[in-house]
């Protein structure tokens, strides 16, 4: 069985769950919306999670709104992937040792740059940063960053 949870993101700031809700309401019936906000100001960091009722109708949200505008910018919708160690991060069958990847141990700060109309995310302990159109290949940039300094540093070390 596949999640029927949804990752939202690259919407503006001020969107709010009833803007949210009624949009994807027209694809399927949204469970709950959950906005992810900034710790310290409260605001939107402009993505959500949208738990739906059924996969089939997930799948429609995703084929009729990934890559749609909305109130002027690029939505990006997918299927949510589960964190480590939950219910939905479950995998199928164990990985090979190649391919275990460490957890990102790190806080990522990320911030919209309205000059150049994209994301910049950065790794403040290590220095890091990234930029990208979406949230989510900022983060996966400046992660990709850190693995492979680590690789690099790692090597050899035995």
């Amino acid at each position: 069985m596949g999640s029927t949870t949804l990752f939202v993101s690259n919407f503006p700031f001020a969107i709010t769950e009833s803007d949210l809700r009624t949009t994807f309401e027209e694809y399927c019936t949204v469970s709950s919306i959950r906005i992810i906000t900034d710790r310290q100001t409260g605001r939107s960091r402009g993505f959500a999670f949208i738990e739906v009722a059924d996969e089939t109708g997930g799948d429609q949200a995703i084929e009729a709104l990934n890559e749609s505008m909305f109130h002027g910018r690029r939505l990006v919708v997918s299927r949510a992937r589960g964190r480590a160690g939950t219910a939905g991060g479950a995998r199928e069958s164990p990985p090979s040792s190649s391919s275990i990847i460490e957890p990102f141990k790190h806080r990522i700060v990320v911030d919209w740059c309205e000059d150049e109309h994209e994301y910049a995310a950065e790794v403040p302990d290590l220095g890091l940063s990234a930029r990208a159109e979406t949230i989510e290949e900022a983060v996966r940039r400046v992660q990709g960053l850190r693995r492979r300094s680590a690789a690099g540093a790692g090597s050899g070390v035995g």
